[in-house]
């Protein structure tokens, strides 16, 4: 499904990774996660999210993006996520001689493909290709508030408002019955 995003949520040790790379599998997609490191920060992570983004756009790799909660080295990182889940593409990853270096190589298929001799077009059509192959799976677990807060601070993470109903009612059913009862004249 191009631009088919999930987010599978379960207690740790549930199967969220087993399920992403089984589901994977079957799809034709290559398994994309970061390797955390001791001091792994936002530069380091850009820099995976260029590697990432050069093989749906330049190799034109079908790829899963897993993130899980072990994941999140700093909270910067949902930002990150929150930009490819709403935009396609991360603010200013790529600097102007890279972002060069990917027009010039890819301005044959693309004008191939419709798109015109400027750069812009060019670009566009990288991050629609890139878009397109893509598939980001995140895996959160649902103990604390964490879910819920993050959630709530960085809505691109929600594809759907049924999904943002079925994750509180699984993990706050107290809470939705609660506000219902408060909700009614």
């Amino acid at each position: 499904m191009d631009k088919g995003n999930a987010l599978l949520v379960g207690v740790g040790g549930s199967g969220k990774s087993s399920l992403t790379r089984l589901a994977a599998f079957a799809a034709g997609c290559e398994v994309f996660e970061i390797k955390l490191s001791r001091g792994y920060s936002e530069p380091q992570f850009r820099e995976d999210l260029k590697i990432l983004y050069n093989k749906l756009g330049m190799e034109n790799k079908k790829v899963v993006f897993m993130f899980g909660d072990q994941h999140v080295a700093e909270e910067g990182f949902l930002e990150l996520i929150n930009n490819i889940l709403t935009t396609g593409m991360v603010p200013v990853l790529f600097a102007d001689e890279e972002r060069e270096g990917t027009v010039g190589n890819i301005r044959d298929e693309a004008m191939k493909n419709g798109a015109s001799p400027a750069k812009e077009s060019i670009w566009k059509y990288f991050i629609t290709k890139c878009s397109v192959n893509l598939h980001v799976v995140l895996c959160m677990s649902p103990t604390g508030d964490t879910l819920r807060t993050r959630c709530r601070n960085f809505p691109g993470k929600i594809f759907l408002n049924k999904i943002v109903k079925s994750i509180m009612s699984y993990v706050y059913p107290s809470r939705i019955r609660a506000s219902l009862r408060v909700a009614k004249p």
